[in-house]
């Protein structure tokens, strides 16, 4: 019987670990695809939206991403007209980057959001209260752990493990 359910657990895991993740990147690129710009510009609009206007730095510390990433896709998202850069008042060596105003992001919540809403709290009501709250628990545990293994993988030299890939910057 143990065998069994390590066996469920392992499927579980995959499912969840490559299913779950993918299917949330895909998602995440295709509403960047809708505004025109790529998931990870799209994402870094959310986290801008989340923080309010910051400086490349704490965007980089957020995102794991590094400040010269950062100032690429910054550079991207002013271009397309979803970010401005702005002088930081604390300062003058750096800028605070901040969401401007965009009739099509806007419109992200009624065309995407809220269908994605309503559709995450259909599947909610299958469950009863205290299965909710497990599976928000396991959510959060398993949030916390990608967290921490980004952060990880961050924090090591995995490049010099990686192979060098055609165009690849060192």
């Amino acid at each position: 019987m143990h065998e069994q359910t390590t066996a469920d657990a392992d499927r579980l895991g995959q499912l969840i670990g490559r299913e779950f993740s993918t299917a949330v990147v895909l998602f995440h690129d295709a509403v960047g695809r809708h505004l025109g710009i790529s998931g990870t510009e799209r994402k870094l609009l959310d986290v801008l939206d989340r923080l309010g206007p910051s400086t490349a730095g704490a965007l980089a510390a957020h995102t794991g991403l590094t400040t010269g990433a950062i100032t690429g896709v910054v550079d991207r998202l002013v271009r397309a007209g979803y970010a401005q850069r702005e002088p930081n008042p604390r300062d003058r060596r750096s800028v605070i980057v901040s969401r401007t105003a965009s009739p099509a992001a806007q419109r992200l919540g009624p065309e995407v959001f809220t269908p994605l809403g309503q559709a995450i709290r259909d599947l909610s009501a299958q469950y009863q209260p205290a299965e909710l709250a497990a599976i928000a628990t396991y959510l959060t545990g398993l949030t916390d752990i990608l967290r921490e293994q980004t952060a990880r993988l961050h924090n090591e030299a995995v490049t010099t493990s990686i192979p060098d890939r055609p165009g690849r910057r060192r």
